[in-house]
């Protein structure tokens, strides 16, 4: 996570969807570029994703929805995908 302070209030540039808030609408900045399989799947830059919930295992997996579709994924693969928050 990126953080910039300004007039003494920390603002988050960007984030990976790894550390995204639960329930919170997000865009999609980009992604690693290994990771065509996120592409194909639907992970595109300035789509919408949102992180549903979190398995209670320390690194379990993530569910997430991007547009209409809801899938699981490994920290490891929500880590390279990089977020910008919507206003």
């Amino acid at each position: 996570m990126r953080i910039i302070l300004v007039n003494k209030e920390a603002i988050v540039l960007t984030l990976n969807l790894k550390e995204a808030a639960i329930g919170r609408w997000h865009r999609i900045q980009a992604t690693s570029a290994s990771t065509q399989r996120m592409e194909e799947l639907g992970f595109l830059p300035m789509e919408k994703v949102k992180v549903l919930r979190r398995s209670w295992f320390k690194n379990g997996a993530l569910v997430v929805q991007v547009g209409d579709a809801v899938f699981a994924l490994r920290p490891g693969e929500a880590q390279m995908v990089t977020l910008e928050p919507m206003a």
